[in-house]
Order: structure tokens, then C-alpha cells, then sequence
């Protein structure tokens, strides 16, 4: 999923304020955060096949590192730890695990069976993403119904509004649009994106 995971640290974050929702953000994406290090690195690998499911261009090959259910609990405590000590919100900090963890559910949820539960151990995946159809309709639906719970009652401005469009725009790119060119392509592009909307999130926070 994509839409789906932004969703879950836009829910959040409104729930939580001390939490800013550029931190929401990057914890619901903490796997894929770390993923592109491993894809450059050669630890983890992916292959870019067009037409294997009617989402995605990529087969997973092998992503446990940073995917596995295990690993992203293990990710989860260290960016708990780490962001308690840096910023002294230990309330906060604590939010960032289970956001982690529903990394790992949503793509329990819509990958094919390739998502590990440990390094070596099973792989899951209840393959939602077979139907484009249906993806769309519950990605489009968690995230419409996460933007307008977010945005009810409060001041949201132009950063906001312009977050959501550029989040919208790079789902349909990445469904409708072509395959990325190479899988360096996919790593570097998502170390510059995933910073940005950590920056933009913040800033999304500070307007309101």
C-alpha cells in the first residue's frame, strides 16, 4: 500500500498533537525508509516486472531486513528510543512502534505472498492487490476519510492541501505511470522523498 499507510499517520497524529505529522509520517513508513540503504547496499532486492499485479511493477524478492514483521518491531524500539532521547517526548515517542507495525500489516494485507514474518521464516500476503479496482476504492477511502478527520475543525492551509495533492499525484504515477527506469532510481528517489515529507508534514503542523 501507499495511500494507505500516510492514512494511518495522518489518524494519528491528529489523535496525538505532541506528535507532528511529518514524525507520523515517516514512522508508518519506517520500513520504506530504510529499504532504499538496503536496496543500494545489495542486502535487499527487488526486481522491476511490469504486469505481475495489476499495482505494482516490482517483485519482491527479498526484503527481510527491513519487511519482516521481526525486524520492523526491532526498527520500531529504536526509533522510539531514539526520537524519546533527541526530542524528550516520551508520550509521543511511544506512538511511533504501533505506527510502525501497521507498515507491516497494510502490506500484509495487499502484497502477494512475499512479506516475511521473520528473516528465513514465512511469507504472507492476502493479495488485495490482484484487484486494482478494489485497491483503489480502500486505499482512496482510508486516505480521503484520514485526510478529512484530520482537517475537520482546524486551520489547514496551502502546506496541507498541497501535501495531500503531491501524495495523490505519486499514487497515481506509481499505478498508472510508467515502471521506474532501474531499481537505483527507486532507491535514490525514495532517500529524497521520504526526508521531504518529513519536512513538509512538520511544516503542515506549524501553519496550523
Amino acid at each position: 500500500m501507499f495511500l494507505a499507510h500516510f492514512a494511518v499517520g495522518l489518524v494519528t497524529s491528529r489523535l496525538a498533537p505532541r506528535l507532528p505529522l511529518g514524525t507520523s509520517f515517516v514512522a508508518a513508513q519506517l520500513p520504506d525508509a530504510i529499504w532504499p540503504y538496503l536496496l543500494l547496499t545489495r542486502l535487499e532486492r527487488v526486481t522491476i516486472a511490469p504486469g505481475e499485479n495489476p499495482i505494482s511493477p516490482l517483485h519482491f524478492d527479498h526484503y527481510p531486513w527491513s519487511h519482516s514483521l521481526l525486524m520492523v518491531v526491532v526498527w520500531g524500539i529504536v526509533f522510539v528510543a531514539g526520537y524519546g532521547l533527541l526530542f524528550r517526548a516520551s508520550k509521543a515517542a511511544f506512538l511511533l512502534l504501533p505506527l510502525a507495525v501497521s507498515h507491516w500489516l497494510l502490506d500484509a494485507a495487499s502484497h502477494l505472498p512475499d512479506v516475511p514474518v521473520w528473516p528465513g521464516g514465512p511469507l504472507v500476503g492476502l493479495g488485495l492487490w490482484h484487484s486494482r479496482t478494489l485497491t483503489l476504492l480502500v486505499e482512496g477511502g482510508l486516505f480521503a476519510g484520514a485526510v478529512a478527520f484530520y482537517a475537520r475543525g482546524r486551520r489547514v492551509g496551502i502546506a496541507f492541501w498541497s501535501l495531500v495533492g503531491f501524495l495523490v499525484v505519486m499514487y497515481a504515477a506509481s499505478v498508472f505511470g510508467p515502471p521506474p527506469p532501474s531499481v537505483a532510481a527507486i532507491a535514490w528517489s525514495m532517500i529524497v522523498v521520504v526526508p521531504a515529507l518529513w519536512w513538509w508534514g512538520n511544516r503542515v503542523a506549524r501553519e496550523e
